[in-house]
Formats: C-alpha cells, structure tokens, sequence
C-alpha cells in the first residue's frame, strides 16, 4: 500500500546519542501538530548504544513513525535514505540532539503551505547540555517572517557557521527536482548541501 501524502516529513538520524533522542523526539510532538499531517523518519544509523531502545515507547506511541534501519554508513547516507522515504510535501531534518520549542513548527509550517516557498528558514538558540534541561520553559517568540531571495538568505543567514540543515524546512520536491543530496564520509556535510 502506498504512503498518503503528508504535509511534512521530519528525518532524525540516529547514532549513539541515547543521552539525547528521548527529548529530541518527544519533542517532535509537542507541536500541536495533527499527526495524521506529518510523519517521523528515524534512520538507525547502526547505532551501538541503547538509542533506539530509549525512543522505543515513543515509537510504540505513536503510529506516524516510520524507521529504516541502515549499517553505520554516516549522517550523510542516513539523510539521503530518510528523504527518498519521505512523502511530506515539506521535509525537516533535525539532528538528534536537537530539541524543538513548543509550539514553533506549526507556525513555519503553516506559512510554507500557504506560500508554497522552496524553503523556510529559521532562526535557532544555541544552548548548553545543561541548558537544553529547561527548554519546555521557553516559549516561543513572536515570529517575524522576511522573504528573501536565494542570494539574500546566501549572503545573510547562510554564512559557513551557521548554514545547518536543521534550520530549514525544504520543499520536498524541490530537492528531488534539483537532485539535491548528501556527500557521503564527508565532514560537515550540510555546507555542501545548503550552498547547492
């Protein structure tokens, strides 16, 4: 049977971060998002930690998870194997010690869909291990969205230090249509990417 389409698809590699995936991914779903819009991708990347046995209940929980298993072929082949799988009409790829604010997704997915834009960019808190204990007490901001050009957001936002990919919700086929992937055994893999 096939995949229905979603709104967005979220890719979360994952490689012995078990300290990290449990609030990366529970975070995921205190969006307020319908899960019937979205889906979750987890890569097991080969991990050899407990990782994938400490999201386990969450998986169980939820029925819009979907995990591929893959050998540890690199966070770059993990990204490229989690968007040929993806069906959203959007793709988020967070790395698994990331944490999303309450609350925030809705808000740049909603105005992807309605713009239709190739990518959302987002701004982001860097935060400590120690810091990152508290982040259900942050609330989101108010949002001030910009359109820019591609050269704009090159020149502004996506200087070498701050061009992640976890920062962007991609229009899922204008990475297929550009043929946009990851450079596998690389280093600092979303340089490349995100200046393609």
């Amino acid at each position: 049977m096939m995949n229905s389409m979603k709104q967005l698809s979220i890719i979360v590699p994952v490689y012995n971060v078990e300290k990290y995936v449990y609030e990366c991914v529970d975070s995921i779903f205190r969006q307020g998002l319908d899960e019937n819009i979205f889906e979750v991708i987890i890569v097991n990347d080969g991990t050899k930690d407990n990782s994938m046995a400490v999201i386990r209940e969450l998986i169980a929980s939820h029925s819009n998870i979907i995990v591929i298993e893959q050998d540890n072929l690199g966070l770059s082949v993990a990204r490229n194997n989690g968007i040929a799988k993806a069906t959203g009409e959007y793709i988020l790829m967070i790395d698994s010690d990331d944490l999303l604010i309450d609350s925030s997704l809705q808000l740049l997915l909603n105005r992807a869909l309605e713009t239709k834009v190739d990518l959302v960019v987002a701004d982001f808190l860097e935060m400590t291990i120690q810091e990152n204990e508290t982040i259900r007490g942050i609330k989101q901001k108010d949002i001030i969205f910009e359109e820019k050009t591609g050269e704009k957001l090159f020149l502004e936002d996506l200087n070498p230090h701050q061009c992640y990919v976890w920062r962007t919700l991609y229009r899922r086929d204008f990475i297929i249509d550009n043929h946009l992937f990851f450079i596998p055994n690389i280093l600092y893999e979303d340089v490349p990417f995100t200046y393609e």
